[in-house]
């Protein structure tokens, strides 16, 4: 009876996943097959050597900005979470809830005021004033992560640690820090992405192409006019453009399936 029972909830589960699998592989296999569809896998050698658009540049470009931006996420997320888990001060959870509100803040109400500090400060159309903002708007969920995390390890640690003479930054770095490498694989590999698929902080504030990721410089392969081959290689640089995430999102899988659970059980 009890296997019975259990056959339509497996089978509504698996329907589930086969469905948002589909939803998610569908566009990304659109994508491939409109970009052989004229000219064959040759599109792929023409958005390799474009005269207008480097591939090769706009993903250093895209590996500079997010990799910064994922290790500076990392270290903050790691100081803070530690700091909001582990310390007692004033004020602590005034300040906690109010950061977490602000990711109740749409990017869009404050693309007006960024552009303008950003333009103020001199920082327009360099990768700095890209990165500060990626930064910005990335490190609160981050930051709720690793406290998530440090609430997840025993307590006794700390105490022990205490006793033995260690001081809060010590107890950071030779303890808890060596039992959270998933949790911050998990932090890094997720900045990263979130910062390699971004496209309206990169597009407001670069003007140089040179300096475009790739979610922008794949606009330089966009014309008013565009011929079907035209059509097709510009859906061969849309495929190029999400091989390097996705293969960063591949090989940290293990990671990140850790990291995520680390903090569902609070000792």
């Amino acid at each position: 009876m009890t296997m019975r029972r259990r056959l339509p909830a497996q089978f509504a589960m698996y329907a589930v996943l086969v469905l948002l699998a589909a939803m998610w592989l569908y566009p990304i296999g659109v994508a491939i097959y409109k970009s052989v569809s004229v000219g064959g896998w040759h599109n792929y050698a023409v958005v390799l050597h474009h005269p207008t658009f480097s591939y090769w540049n706009a993903v250093g470009n895209s590996f500079l900005m997010a990799g910064l931006t994922a290790v500076v996420i990392m270290i903050i997320s790691s100081l803070g979470g530690y700091a909001f888990s582990t310390m007692e001060f004033r004020g602590k959870n005034v300040i906690y809830n109010a950061l977490l509100a602000c990711l109740a803040v749409p990017i869009a109400a404050l693309i007006t005021p960024l552009f303008f500090s950003i333009n103020s400060i001199g920082l327009r159309d360099t990768y700095l004033g890209v990165i500060i903002p990626l930064i910005a708007f990335n490190v609160l969920m981050m930051l709720m992560m690793m406290r998530n995390h440090f609430d997840s390890l025993p307590r006794e640690l700390i105490e022990a640690a205490t006793l033995d003479g260690c001081g809060t930054f010590r107890i950071y770095r030779q303890v808890l820090m060596p039992l959270s490498g998933s949790a911050l694989a998990t932090v890094g590999v997720l900045s990263f992405v979130y910062s390699w698929n971004e496209y309206l902080l990169p597009n407001l504030l670069l003007k140089t192409p040179d300096k475009f990721p790739v979610t922008v410089a794949i606009s330089l392969l966009q014309f008013d006019r565009m011929s079907q081959e035209q059509i097709s290689q510009l859906y061969a640089g849309l495929v190029l453009m999400t091989i390097p995430s996705v293969l960063v999102y591949l090989f940290s899988q293990r990671y990140l399936r850790a990291g995520v659970a680390a903090g569902a059980v609070k000792s």
